[in-house]
């Protein structure tokens, strides 16, 4: 028994190191990425945006303002002349996805640098409104984005909890303090006035893509309601401004700036905590019962 204790207690330890050494590893930059290189300020940033757009918590994976606003103060003061934000998110909850564009206009405005938008595989409404952050868009010919839009998805198991037996007594302060609940249908009025904030929240949506991409106005309306596009299609609409690569949105970088010779790359990553590294979680909001099953939840998110 005691030699099953000791043996216990080993394993133990060595996961615990084996933890702690991938925090290490994936905390310490790469020496090339990273090396000064002879012509100060001809280096290129490069910030990654994946995952589901949401707020940071305890182990939760994904992407958070905080995540966010911590790399582009990183970016802020290393000796580039560029930062690239490499967009693959199907985009996430409405706050957070202002607040990341809001972090990057004000990246803008602090440092002066120009931000290029690379989209991988998808960069879609949420993903998209951020992408409107940058001074150029770049998208894969495979790449889905626009899904420009606001969705809200009520959950209603009333039926069955009747099935089951139960039900739920609501004691409330107002009519509609338990307005999205779960457990009853919504009334004709408080779909009206929730329609009313989805309404409001597209308006700002509509306003970014608007003011960012310089397309007509009634061109706009008719490819803004909520459709999803592949990079070309979107070259085409005037959603982004060229179909490429990572690489070739260097390359665009180099020609615009006059940036002579191969430019480092200097890369700004989340760093990783146990409490990410040990999360199964997935994240993926259509698996994620309980994040469904929140009452009123606003999105910029593509479904599927």
């Amino acid at each position: 028994m005691e030699k099953n204790k000791i043996f216990g207690i080993i394993i133990f330890i060595l996961i615990i190191f084996v933890v702690l050494f991938s925090i290490f590893k994936s905390n310490t930059p790469t020496p090339s990425a990273f090396t000064n290189p002879v012509r100060t300020g001809d280096n290129i940033s490069l910030i990654k945006i994946e995952g589901t757009i949401g707020t940071s918590t305890l182990g939760e994976q994904g992407i958070s303002p905080d995540n966010i606003k911590e790399l582009l103060n990183e970016a802020k003061s290393d000796a580039s002349k560029a930062l690239i934000i490499q967009i693959d998110s199907p985009g996430g909850a409405v706050e957070p996805t202002q607040e990341i564009y809001n972090n990057i206009q004000q990246f803008k405005k602090e440092t002066g640098k120009k931000v290029y938008i690379s989209m991988r595989s998808e960069a879609a409404s949420g993903g998209y409104y951020i992408a409107c952050a940058g001074d150029k868009i770049i998208a894969m010919p495979t790449t889905l984005t626009g899904s420009i839009g606001v969705i809200m998805r009520l959950i209603n198991y009333q039926g069955l909890l009747e099935k089951i037996g139960l039900k739920e007594t609501v004691i409330k302060s107002g009519t509609y303090k338990d307005i999205g609940s779960p457990t009853r249908d919504i009334t004709e009025e408080e779909q009206k006035m929730l329609q009313e904030i989805i309404d409001e929240t597209y308006t700002q949506f509509f306003d970014i893509v608007f003011k960012a991409r310089n397309i007509p106005l009634d061109d706009l309306k008719n490819i803004a309601q909520g459709q999803i596009y592949t990079g070309i299609q979107a070259k085409r609409l005037g959603l982004v401004d060229d179909l490429g690569d990572l690489q070739y949105t260097i390359e665009i970088i180099k020609k615009d700036l006059n940036i002579q010779g191969t430019p480092i790359i200097i890369i700004h990553e989340k760093k990783q905590s146990i409490l990410s590294l040990l999360n199964f979680k997935s994240n993926i909001p259509e698996l994620n019962l309980l994040n469904n099953l929140k009452p009123v939840k606003l999105e910029y998110i593509m479904i599927p």
